[in-house]
Order: C-alpha cells, then structure tokens, then sequence
C-alpha cells in the first residue's frame, strides 16, 4: 500500500515537472518565421436557410422565387495560435452560424431599405360576426407595393425584415457578416489574433458572393454603420451589361436602358396612367399624324361592316398612320 501510494506521488511530481518543463520551452521558442500564418474555414450542413425572395431596382422586378441558400465561415489568424491549440474553436463557430441561419429559414426575405418598394404593415381582421361583435385581429400581415403595380401581402411572422435594398447573395453576405462577428464578439477574436473574417453566400452551385473585411477593433454593434448595406452600394444610374447573356434582368434592362435616360421617375395621374411630360408630348404627336392624314384624305378605311358593306377605319388603319415615316 505504501509503495502505491509513492509511486502516484511520483507519477504527480513527474507531471507537475513536465507541465513547467513544457512552459519553459515554450517560452524559448523563437517567434515563427514571418511567412507562416493561420486561419479557420467552417462549413457545415446545417450553415443553410431556405427563403423566398426577388431582388428589385428601377424599372426592373424580378417573379417571386427561392433558393436553398448556403453559408460558409473563413476566420484569418495571426503567425501563432493560442495556448488552447485553436485559431477559434469551430464548435464556436458552428454553434452561432447555425443558430443565425435558423432565424432565416423558411422566410420571405423583405428588403427594408428598398427605394423601389413601398412596404408597410396592415392588420388582417376578421369580419363582423352575426352577433355584431367588434372586429378581432388575426395577425399583422407585410404589405409590398412594387414600382410595376405588383402587390404582395405576407403574414408578418414569415418575413425576415432585414436592413438590406435588393435581396441579393452580395448584400446577405453583409448582413451575415456582422450578425456572426456580433455573436462571436470581435473584440475576443482579436485577442486570439483574428483580423479578417469572410463570409461565402451561395444561392445554388457555383454561384456565391463573397464579403471579407478586417475585425474592427472596438468590436460591432446592431445597425453599425459598418455593415449599412447602403454604404456599398454606387450610386447613379445602372448600366446594361454588355455582355450576352439570356437572364430576365439583362433583357429587360436592355430594353429599358432608354426609358432610364428619359426619366428617372414617371408621374401618374389618378387612374395610375403615366402622366409625365415626356409621355404627354409624345402621345399629342401621334394624335396629329393621324389628324393629318384624315385631313389630306390618306387615312385609308381597310374594314368592311358585313352588315351594310361599307369601309369604317379600324385599329389597324391607324397603327399603319403612325407606323408610316
């Protein structure tokens, strides 16, 4: 019994020496060379959230659709990592990324800095039973007014209200970035030598937005300007792409890159009927090409009433008025 306990006396000095044997040595090691460097990548099956959406700007909107959309952590290091072993523990990582794709998942993402939607909340009420009780709120509902008349209306519990403008990959990236350095607090991560976190937003294979920036050093806070996705956005008109491509959104661009030179923004009378000076000029030309060709007796009568077989101007007459140079 004696001799056990002497041996665990020994075995614990013996530890007790290594442990300081191992500080010792690790405060003698040089400082690594300057080319060495660490850094984190987490991914996960679980970094995903599937959402509705459709990304909008002037004169464009694209249909309601969605994606399955997938994330990915990249966190830069510095030349060592701490006495733990870790640049940051991926169980940190994981833990915060899934818990913020969770929040997304299954939504309708509503862009709340959108300067071509108009979106307000309503209250969707019950009618008036026949007892002649009060009307009873059921839940508040997101009401979306597109610039092209379009109007959806979502239950406000399957929206995401997020401070981004168009919805994109480009702009969910942003917003991730500073909600996952939020949970991770900036401020830690530098005190482990982290200096760059990246985040990867992928709405299918092969197609994905990256968004990199340094770790501020006085850490991040909910709506910092530093993640105000309208801080990096350009402003001015958008240009068509020139390069040939088939999408919905370069065709319609290349058809309306016109109508973005006329006006920026088009007035509309009462009955929701284009009311803009340019519209009201050319629509008063046409009237006179075609009072002038009654008058000259140019205005050709193409239409026979079956009834009295007489010739009566139709539609196409008209259109070949205006057509003629």
């Amino acid at each position: 019994q004696n001799r056990n306990k002497n041996t665990t006396h020994f075995f614990h000095q013996a530890s007790a020496q290594a442990r300081q044997d191992y500080q010792k040595k690790l405060s003698m090691t040089s400082t690594p060379p300057p080319i060495t460097t660490f850094e984190i990548n987490v991914s996960n099956a679980a970094f995903k959230f599937n959402a509705a959406h459709f990304v909008a700007y002037q004169n464009f909107r694209e249909r309601l659709h969605g994606h399955n959309y997938t994330v990915s952590v990249k966190l830069c290091g510095s030349r060592t990592i701490s006495y733990d072993g870790y640049v940051v523990d991926f169980g940190c990582v994981k833990a915060v990324t899934k818990k913020i794709c969770k929040e997304l998942n299954e939504h309708f993402i509503c862009p709340m800095l959108s300067d071509v939607l108009d979106i307000s909340t309503i209250n969707v009420t019950e009618e008036d039973d026949k007892h002649g009780e009060t009307n009873q709120a059921v839940e508040d509902s997101i009401k979306i007014v597109c610039e092209d008349g379009s109007i959806f209306v979502f239950p406000k519990r399957d929206c995401a209200m997020l401070p981004i403008a168009h919805s994109t990959t480009e702009e969910l990236a942003i917003y991730l970035w500073g909600k996952i350095l939020i949970a991770l607090d900036a401020q830690e991560l530098i005190k482990r030598g982290v200096h760059t976190m990246e985040i990867t937003v992928a709405e299918a294979v092969g197609q994905e937005a990256v968004f990199r920036m340094k770790v501020p050093e006085k850490g991040l806070e909910e709506n910092d300007p530093l993640v105000d996705v309208r801080g990096y956005i350009k402003n001015g008109d958008i240009i068509p792409m020139p390069c040939p491509t088939e999408t919905e959104a370069a065709v319609t661009m290349a058809t309306k890159s016109k109508t973005l030179t006329i006006s920026k923004k088009r007035k509309h009378n009462k009955k929701g009927e284009c009311a803009c000076t340019d519209c009201g000029k050319v629509f008063s030309q046409k009237l006179q090409k075609i009072a002038d060709a009654i008058n000259s007796g140019k205005l050709e009568k193409t239409n026979t009433d079956e009834k009295d077989g007489t010739k009566k101007i139709c539609v196409a007459d008209l259109e070949a008025i205006l057509e003629k140079k």
